[in-house]
């Protein structure tokens, strides 16, 4: 080959050698400025900035949410000191009962109730007297109704009037009573509660169908004047 033809033929291949590593050089280059994967520092820089209600706060090593305040249930030392300050109906078992003659009015006994225990008592309603063996309690004086129930304090007394019969004679089945039971009424004064008395009549008490019974009254005079 003449050596101008093999001058062009080295400066031909020249130039393709220079070509190809051009375009290598552009390849390498291309893949230096590709996006890296995440680093772990970058992960958990992300998991920290999750907002409430992701699964970052179920993680372990969180601490668990207190539980919410309740209100303690009354103890039975609580309950046992209520039920000691009720009130309990005044009855034979912590009351003194008496029954006694009066002079006037004529054909009147007056009953008598003292509580005699440590505590205050309620004389509900008016008491239910039995005379001797009768099957049924003499009636109540409605108009004797007080304008609120009868409290008794330790040592003190209420009050109820028993008309025997009718001043005027009208009554029937006229006899003598030897005994007398008296039931002390609850709280709804439809019901005997606590224990009954048992007395002895002032001799020849005579009584009939007309007998009655008033209210328990925080007063004497107010308890007889029926």
């Amino acid at each position: 080959m003449p050596t101008a033809g093999r001058i062009t033929a080295a400066a031909f291949v020249a130039a393709a050698v220079v070509t190809i590593t051009a375009c290598q050089g552009q390849s390498v280059a291309s893949n230096q400025v590709s996006p890296a994967p995440a680093t772990s520092a970058a992960k958990e820089l992300a998991s920290s900035t999750a907002t409430p209600g992701s699964d970052s706060a179920a993680r372990p090593g969180t601490p668990a949410a207190k539980p919410a305040a309740t209100t303690p249930a009354a103890t039975p030392a609580a309950n046992k000191g209520k039920a000691a300050d009720r009130i309990v109906a005044c009855s034979a078992a912590n009351s003194k009962v008496t029954v006694n003659t009066i002079s006037r009015p004529i054909n009147h006994l007056a009953l008598t109730v003292t509580n005699t225990s440590g505590k205050r008592c309620a004389a509900y309603s008016s008491p239910a007297l039995i005379f001797d063996d009768a099957q049924a309690a003499i009636q109540a004086v409605r108009e004797s109704v007080p304008q609120s129930v009868v409290m008794l304090e330790p040592g003190q007394s209420a009050y109820a009037g028993i008309r025997l019969s009718s001043a005027d004679g009208s009554g029937a089945h006229g006899r003598t009573a030897h005994d007398l039971t008296v039931y002390f009424s609850g709280r709804s004064g439809n019901d005997s509660t606590g224990t009954p008395a048992h007395l002895a009549l002032p001799k020849d008490t005579h009584i009939d169908d007309s007998a009655a019974v008033t209210y328990w009254q925080s007063d004497l005079q107010d308890a007889i004047k029926w």
